[in-house]
This record gives C-alpha cells, sequence and structure tokens, in this order.
C-alpha cells in the first residue's frame, strides 16, 4: 500500500500521541495507542485510524523523519506487509512470552507472526490462552496486560519449548527486522524473505507428516498454538538437521505410501507438486535442490526422461534402475537377478501394474559388492573343505552359518554356492589363536565335539558364531589340522557355556526368556516383538526354536523404552496415578491403550522421564 495513502490533513480526536516502537507490532500498537486514550482498539478503525505510516503521521503519532528515521522505515515495513502480505501475519489470536511482557509491557512485532510459536530469548512457549478464564486472548480488549477478564498477562505460566523451536523462532524474528544481519541464514533461507521463510515452515510441517490429509496446508485457525505448535515443531526439527532430517521425512513417506507402480505423483502427490509450483522461483532452489538430491540417491520408483521438472543429472545418477539395466550392467539373466533379489543379495523394489505388468527397480550401489562376489563364489563341498568339515555336517550348516547361500538355479538339484569371503571370515579367526601339537589337558578340540558329543547342528551353529561374535573364545589350535576343526576348548569352559545358552543367559534369548528379563508378560513381550519395538530375528529353517532376541538388542530396549508399570514401582505408587502424573508434566506414552495395539503403556526413556522421575 502506498505511503502516499490519507496524506490529507486532519485533526486528530487522540488526546495522548504515544509515538510505536520499532519492534513493536502494527495490532500491539494500536492496542497501546487504545489503551491511552481509553477506548476499545475496535474503535479507532471507527474513526479511520488505521496502521498506516500516512496516516500515523497525520494524527501525530510518528516523530519527524530527521529525529528517528528507523522508525519511519520499520512502521513503513510493517504496514506494506500488513496490507499487501496479509498471510504473514497472525490477525485472529494475539499470543505473547509473559517474562518479555513484564520486562516491557508492549506487544513485539515477532509475536504478531504465524509459526512463530516461541520466545526466543527465553526458550519458552508463547501464551495465547488465559489460565483464570481459560479463554483464548483477544485483540478488543481495553488493557495490553490484562484478558478481558481482568487476569494480569504477566503472571502467566510458561513452558520450555526445544531448543530448535527457539532457534526457528529467532530466525523468523531476524527475518522481520529490518536491521538484523541477514547474510548469517543457511539453506533453505539463505534467499527467502518472511513470507517466504513461513510457507516453506507451513510445507516441512504439513507434508512431511505421515498424517497429512489431502490439502494439509489449509490449517483451520492456524493462529492458535494448540493448532500451529506440531507444525512449527515438525518443522524445527526436520530443518535442525538439515537436509539429512528432510531426507528421512521422504523415506518415512516413500516406506509408507504403498503403491503398484510408485510415482513421484502416487507417492508424494501435492507434496511433489506444491514443491515446483507453490514453491518455485530462484528463492526457494535450496529446498527444490534437497529434494532433487534425495531423489538420486534413494527414490525407488521410475523417473521418466519427459519429466521436463527433473535435472539430467538425476537421470543419469539415479540410485534405483530398471532391472534390464541390473542385467546388463551384471552380465546375468532375469532369472538369475530374480534370485539373487530373493536371497536379499541385491536390494531391489517389485512392484505389479493393475494389468499383472511386473516392474523391478534395483539398488545400484549394490553392483560393485555383487560382481565381486560372483565371481568368488564356491560350492558347499568346496565351503566344507575349507571349513574342515564332512559333506554331511556342511549340509546342515550351510544355510545357518551363511544365511546368503544360495543355489544357482530354481530347481531342488542346483548346487548350492556361497561367498567365500565369508568362509574366509571364519578361517582367519585361526590367524589369532595360539598353535599347539596336542590338546592341552581339559580341552576337547570342535573335531572331537563333531565326533563324539550329541550336539545338533544348532548347538554347532551356535558354538561357531559364538567364536565369531566372541562370546566364546578356543583356548589355542591343533596344528595340522584343516579349517576350524582343530579349535581347542577348555570343557568345563564349553558345557558352562553350553549350559548358559539353555538358561536364557546367551546371546541369544527366545521371547519368553526375554520377558523374564524385561519383567513382562510373554503375550507383551510378543506384541513389542510384532509392533516394532523389540528387534527379533527368524532363525533358519534348521532352527526349532524359531524367533530369537540378540542379547544387545534388549539391552537397547531397555535403555530406550521404561513400561508405566516400572515407573509406577519406582515411585512406589499405582501405575494408573503414575500415568497421570506424566500426563499433567506433558510426557505422552509412545504405545499402550487408546495411543495403538499395545496393551501396557510404553514410555521413551528420555533425559525429561529421567529427570522427573529420577529413574536409573
Amino acid at each position: 500500500m502506498s505511503t502516499q495513502h490519507n496524506l490529507m490533513s486532519v485533526k486528530s480526536s487522540l488526546l495522548l500521541r504515544p509515538h510505536p516502537y520499532r519492534n513493536e507490532g502494527p495490532k500491539g500498537y494500536l492496542s497501546r495507542l487504545a489503551e491511552a486514550n481509553w477506548v476499545l482498539p475496535g474503535q479507532l478503525q471507527d474513526i479511520g485510524l488505521i496502521y498506516e505510516l500516512g496516516t500515523l503521521v497525520n494524527e501525530g503519532l510518528m516523530p519527524i523523519k530527521e529525529l528517528d528515521p528507523d522508525l519511519h522505515r520499520s512502521v513503513w515495513y510493517y504496514s506494506e506487509l500488513l496490507f499487501n502480505k496479509k498471510r504473514v501475519w497472525n490477525h485472529q489470536h494475539p499470543r505473547f512470552c509473559p517474562h518479555c511482557l513484564s520486562d516491557d509491557p508492549y506487544w513485539r512485532v515477532e509475536w504478531e507472526l504465524l509459526f512463530h510459536d516461541a520466545c526466543s530469548v527465553h526458550d519458552t512457549w508463547l501464551v495465547d490462552q488465559c489460565s483464570s478464564c481459560a479463554s483464548h486472548l483477544k485483540w478488543n480488549r481495553e488493557l495490553i496486560i490484562r484478558c478481558s477478564c481482568g487476569a494480569d498477562l504477566r503472571a502467566e505460566q510458561t513452558s520450555k519449548c526445544p531448543d530448535n523451536v527457539s532457534r526457528l523462532s529467532g530466525l523468523l524474528k531476524n527475518k522481520i527486522s529490518l536491521n538484523a544481519n541477514h547474510s548469517g541464514y543457511v539453506q533453505p533461507f539463505t534467499c527467502t524473505d518472511i513470507e517466504q521463510t513461513q510457507r516453506i515452515i507451513r510445507y516441512l510441517g504439513s507434508y512431511m507428516s505421515l498424517a497429512a490429509g489431502k490439502n494439509p496446508l489449509k490449517i483451520q485457525r492456524a493462529g492458535l498454538m494448540i493448532n500451529s505448535w506440531p507444525v512449527t515443531s515438525l518443522a524445527a526439527e526436520i530443518l535442525s538437521d538439515w537436509p539429512q532430517a528432510f531426507y528421512q521425512s521422504l523415506e518415512k513417506i516413500q516406506i509408507e505410501v504403498k503403491s503398484s507402480k510408485p510415482t513421484l505423483s502416487t507417492v508424494f502427490g501435492q507434496a511433489y507438486h506444491y514443491l515446483y509450483k507453490g514453491l518455485k522461483g530462484n528463492d526457494f532452489r535450496e529446498i527444490r535442490e534437497a529434494f532433487e538430491k534425495w531423489l538420486s540417491s534413494s527414490w525407488k520408483g521410475g523417473l521418466a526422461k519427459r519429466n521436463k521438472r527433473l535435472a539430467e543429472k538425476i537421470l543419469e545418477n539415479a540410485e534405483w534402475i530398471p532391472g534390464n539395466l541390473a542385467c546388463d550392467m551384471l552380465g546375468i539373466s532375469h532369472q538369475r537377478l530374480e534370485f539373487l533379489i530373493k536371497q536379499n543379495v541385491i536390494e531391489a523394489e517389485i512392484y505389479w501394474s493393475e494389468k499383472g505388468r511386473k516392474y523391478v527397480m534395483v539398488r545400484r550401489d549394490s553392483f560393485d559388492i555383487v560382481k565381486g562376489n560372483l565371481n568368488a563364489e564356491v560350492d558347499m563341498k568346496t565351503a566344507g573343505a575349507l571349513l574342515g568339515l564332512c559333506k554331511k555336517r556342511m549340509r546342515q550348516l550351510m544355510r545357518m552359518l551363511f544365511p546368503e547361500a544360495q543355489k544357482t538355479g530354481p530347481s531342488n538339484s542346483s548346487p548350492w554356492t556361497v561367498s567365500r569371503f565369508e568362509i574366509n571370515k571364519i578361517i582367519d579367526i585361526n590367524n589369532h589363536l595360539d598353535r599347539v601339537s596336542i590338546e592341552d589337558e581339559g580341552c576337547v578340540s570342535l573335531n572331537h565335539i563333531l565326533r563324539y558329543w550329541a550336539w545338533s547342528a544348532e548347538d554347532l551353529h551356535e558354538l561357531i558364531n559364538g567364536v565369531r561374535t566372541g562370546d566364546i573364545k578356543p583356548f589355542n589350535i591343533i596344528d595340522g589340522v584343516v579349517g576350524i576343526g582343530g579349535w581347542s576348548f577348555n570343557e568345563n569352559t564349553l558345557r558352562s557355556w553350553k549350559l548358559k545358552n539353555q538358561n536364557g543367559l546367551g546371546s541369544w534369548l527366545t521371547i519368553s526368556q526375554a520377558a523374564k528379563v524385561i519383567g513382562i508378560k510373554e503375550q507383551i513381550a510378543y506384541k513389542m516383538v510384532n509392533m516394532g519395538f523389540l528387534k527379533a530375528e527368524v532363525m533358519p529353517r534348521q532352527v526349532k526354536r524359531g524367533t530369537r532376541i540378540r542379547r544387545s538388542e534388549l539391552d537397547k530396549f531397555k535403555a530406550q523404552y521404561v513400561f508405566s508399570t516400572e515407573i509406577a514401582d519406582k515411585l512406589g505408587i499405582s501405575a494408573r496415578k503414575a500415568i497421570s502424573i506424566l500426563s499433567k508434566q506433558q510426557i505422552q506414552p509412545i504405545s499402550g491403550p487408546g495411543v495403538d495395539d499395545g496393551r501396557q503403556f510404553l514410555y521413551e526413556r528420555g533425559e525429561s522421564i529421567i529427570k522427573l522421575l529420577q529413574l536409573d
């Protein structure tokens, strides 16, 4: 809006004419002006007084320009934004920082911005609701420091906000200031103004959420803290680790959205189109470049050359390529490629169209490893000879020791092959053992165990795997014995190790044993596994005990999560009371009844809960 508007001299109807402050918001100033003259802010508009530089000058509300040119520039800038970029402002729902308001009783300009949810000075969430009357603040109230009910706003309680949200609010505060240093901005805000910065925040906080709806940019009553803080929190989290967190968000969306033939439109929908339509122009190039970089390394769908939006280099450097091209690069048949995919030797994604056509996309970066493995594979007989195991034992242990072992063809008679590299990793253990000519007293060799002890294939697999992981170590090795048959163990140590494994004290535990260690019911442990909180592994077909859990994974679970029952025990109260206390402290469970399919409330063992409950 031109500052020439309303320049005709008029007689002011105001008795008191306080000047605006340089960092005072338009609505905040009008509220302070109305309060000084004992009228409501809405009555100022009735007499034609609006926040516009020419109007304020004519009303005698501005000092002479030569005395304070910076104030004139600030008021002009804010009024231009107020009339030309209305989406910048939070017009309906005032918010504030009680600490700042106590220091100086005027409304800061950054408080009037959309998505400015925190005070970057005190690192606290802003407040938009009166605790006395439980109503949201209104602009049209009598006193700037009091709610319409009369409660003193300076006495409102605040809560600490995340550091990344505080930094994001500081960025918005800096963007709205004409005197701020604009040279230190980081991507993706190097070239953006205040309105463009808010658009990126809205985009990241809305579209990068897995719960985003059809049109998440349309946020109902976006000025309310309850509606805006989820958007700014997600945006701040992504921006705090830019661009890696942005890549992770895109990857989550790609995994979550199921499509028979994934395209950018079917997977990302408006999140993709808005990036090139709503965020077009040179000022937004950094966020588009980050998206295109992720496409070239992680996108699992096809990229058509007719897609003019994307740079040609993406197509040349795409990490996921069609199966036909993969076969040409590896020099193998389609049948062999499918077999390698089924055996997880090559990472791939397979899609089926509605007409039943099959599409295979293969990850390019695994090719070098695959080429080396294809050139260094040995059959089962050779593998047994290298390890010093007979054919029968090798057949029993093949898939247990080498899950990556594969058949060279689809028929049952096709020979098994295994990477020589994997075999060498077991044989190389011999280089770190002392060599002896005969067994020491009280020791027993692996050859002796294979021949005379009634150990199952599973027991032998756990022993060899235990040596690989360092869970048990051979005392020495008998010289002249081929492969690993010369491993010599202390007999008492070996029997104790086997008994420990059977009692669930080894490196692998059954789900029942894991439940006892954690102190929960077996059904809840199974639920934790099914929901992905507790990582389990399915043993090969030869292992009768099925699903197992590594003890290290169990330790990770206990370090990361805590059940409500454990919290209750530590506090000496009931579980229901513990849940209520945590809820009042805004600590919510990540799993449990009403949250997901969990049967018991589960919390993250974060710093806040450790500090609050003084957990060990």
